[in-house]
């Protein structure tokens, strides 16, 4: 009896893992529009923070293809100037929906919080990410990398309506060597 249900077992997870086969090409060309964002990107970030003052960082961003390339995973290290200690820090992970043909992207940030944001092409080498908030209010980040210069703008902005947008955030980076 033993042996048939560890047979069985046997079958069963052979079954699963030839379902499970590999990523699909058309997946893993989509992702391949996001390919100049790989890799190690160093710079400065400044974020408007609630009260009025700036907050400037050291920042980090550190990003690679998973899943054999189906998924694009990008880490965000903010590090205060002074002491080098982290005073930011974001995971998040782009996909690819093969049946709505978009981008989705969740993020994860150090506090807790986390976001369902929308992400999009505009062109290459330039995208907007963002996400609403509770009150019809909303945020917005727009990201323009030039290889030329091996740089990555990225401006964030807040709105409380969706019509009228400040600036809050603004990233400007540098694409380390490979």
């Amino acid at each position: 009896m033993k042996s048939l249900i560890l047979i069985t077992l046997i079958m069963l997870g052979m079954k699963c893992a030839k379902a499970q086969g590999t990523a699909p090409e058309s997946l893993k060309q989509e992702l391949q529009k996001l390919s100049y964002m790989t890799g190690k990107w160093k710079g400065e970030a400044s974020m408007r923070q609630p009260n009025g003052t700036l907050l400037k960082v050291n920042q980090e961003e550190e990003i690679q293809f998973k899943l054999d390339g189906t998924i694009l995973v990008i880490e965000g290290t903010g590090r205060n100037p002074e002491d080098g200690k982290v005073s930011f820090n974001a995971l998040a992970i782009v996909s690819f929906d093969q049946q709505k043909k978009e981008f989705k992207m969740k993020s994860h940030v150090m506090n807790g919080n986390q976001t369902d944001a929308y992400f999009k092409i505009q062109e290459e080498n330039h995208f907007e990410w963002g996400f609403d908030l509770p009150n019809n209010s909303k945020v917005r980040y727009n990201i323009k990398l030039n290889p030329a210069a091996k740089s990555w703008i990225e401006k964030g902005e807040y709105s409380p309506d969706g019509n009228m947008w400040y600036p809050y955030i603004e990233m400007n980076l540098t694409k380390l060597e490979k």
